[in-house]
């Protein structure tokens, strides 16, 4: 239902319905297939572009701690914004294999897939604690020496093995 009030040059809309109000930012005015490509772009523009300095660091040891710690403080904050990216029926079997790779457990298993998120947000952040502290080993440890976000123990597995289905390419 929608109620139009006027006040002056103001005018204020009263949405009521379903999920009208919990929308988040990508649900307000984007179909599906944008939510899918904006959550792309988040995962690859923001979380893959700070997961390249830590596989980098402990790959080869390339840049410092401090980068360490800046990026993992990014990652941290980044992982609060994933559900967002997120909402409800913009996986498979709602869209194409090759326009998304998100699993319908995501939202058949959301309270899973929220502790997943969770742990994410917490590891990222002692590894931020880490490289302040200088631990250069622990570093290493947490995120690993192949620069798989599949090996690490920051917590991008968690999702990536159970939530996320294979590329399907042309």
């Amino acid at each position: 239902m929608l109620i139009w009030r006027s006040f002056g040059s103001l005018v204020v809309a009263l949405i009521a319905g379903v999920g009208a109000l919990s929308a988040g930012p990508l649900q307000a005015a984007a179909s599906g297939e944008e939510i899918i490509k904006a959550r792309s772009s988040f995962m690859k523009d923001e979380l893959q572009a700070q997961w390249r300095t830590l596989a980098a660091f402990g790959k080869g040891g390339a840049g410092s701690l401090a980068e360490i710690e800046k990026s993992a403080a990014i990652l941290s904050d980044l992982a609060k914004k994933l559900p967002e990216h997120f909402p409800k029926d913009t996986g498979r079997g709602n869209y194409p294999d090759k326009l998304t790779t998100a699993l319908p457990l995501i939202w058949t298993e959301a309270a899973e897939f929220q502790k997943a998120n969770q742990n994410f947000a917490a590891e990222t952040a002692k590894l931020v604690t880490l490289a302040k502290a200088g631990n250069k080993d622990a570093v290493v440890d947490m995120i690993g020496n192949t620069g798989s976000y599949n090996r690490t123990k920051i917590g991008c597995a968690e999702c990536h093995q159970k939530f996320t289905g294979p590329r399907v390419r042309d």
